[in-house]
C-alpha cells in the first residue's frame, strides 16, 4: 500500500501503539481507516461465554476495517488489537476512497488485497468446519502460509509473524493443550518445524495431509 500512503500522505497521521492496545472496539464507529506500516493486528470477537475467538490477522501493508471504509457497515464488526508494538498510519476514509478511485493501479491493488483476504477467510471457514482437530490446525496453517508467510526455500514457508500456540488455539477454537498435542503430531509427520515462535511448513506435505489437491493451484503471495 505504499502508493496509497504516498497519495494521501498530507492527510495521514502516524501512530505508534504498544502490544495489547485496542485499536477499535466491536460496535464502535471508527473515525479513520488504518494502514499497517509495521506490526501485527488481531481481529477477534468475544463469545457469550466470554471467550475470545480470533477471526483474522492483519500484517504489514494491510488496510482495515475495509467493510467500514467502503461503506458496507456503519460501525466496527469486531475488536482490533495490536499483537505487537506496531506503527500504524491513519487517514479519513473519504481521502482513502478518493485516492483509490482516482488511480487504477491503486484500485487494482485494493482489489487484489480484498481477493486475497476473501480467499484466506474461505480457508479459515474450511478449517473450522473440520471435525478432527489435526485437520482444523492443518488448514489453519494453510491460511497462515497464504496470508503471512515467506518461501525461504522451495516449498518451505516460514510464517512471517510471531506465533504462539495460544494464538493458533484461538484461531481454531481449541484448547492450548489440544493444539500442542496436534502440532506435535504434524511435526512428527514432517509437515511443520517449529521452535519457540517460529513455524516452517512443508506446503506439499501439508496439502497431502489435508487431502485437498485443489489447494495446490493457489497462488501464495
Amino acid at each position: 500500500m505504499d502508493n496509497l500512503l504516498h497519495r494521501i500522505q498530507s492527510h495521514t497521521l502516524t501512530r505508534f501503539v504498544k502490544k495489547g492496545s485496542i485499536l477499535l472496539y466491536q460496535g464502535e464507529i471508527p473515525r479513520t481507516g488504518f494502514i499497517i506500516r509495521r506490526g501485527l493486528v488481531r481481529v477477534y470477537t468475544i463469545t457469550t461465554s466470554g471467550e475470545e475467538r480470533t477471526i483474522a490477522l492483519h500484517g504489514k501493508g494491510d488496510i482495515f476495517p475495509l467493510p467500514w471504509i467502503f461503506g458496507e457497515v456503519t460501525n466496527t464488526l469486531f475488536y482490533y488489537e495490536a499483537m505487537s508494538d506496531s506503527e500504524l498510519v491513519t487517514a479519513p476514509k473519504q481521502h482513502i476512497l478518493d485516492a483509490v478511485s482516482a488511480d487504477p493501479q491503486l484500485t487494482a491493488a485494493v482489489l487484489k488485497f480484498s481477493i486475497n483476504e476473501y480467499t484466506a477467510l474461505l480457508l479459515r471457514i474450511t478449517a473450522l468446519e473440520q471435525s478432527r482437530a489435526a485437520e482444523k490446525i492443518g488448514l489453519t496453517l494453510y491460511y497462515l502460509i497464504f496470508r503471512h508467510s515467506i518461501e525461504k526455500t522451495p516449498g518451505m514457508f516460514t510464517i512471517d509473524i510471531k506465533m504462539t500456540q495460544s494464538m493458533i488455539a484461538s484461531l481454531v477454537g481449541l484448547t492450548r493443550e489440544s493444539t500442542a498435542v496436534n502440532l506435535k503430531l504434524l511435526k512428527k509427520k514432517g509437515i511443520i518445524q517449529y521452535s519457540k515462535f517460529t513455524y516452517v511448513i512443508d506446503k506439499s506435505k501439508l496439502e497431502r495431509f489435508v487431502g485437498e489437491d485443489t489447494f495446490k493451484d493457489l497462488t501464495l503471495k
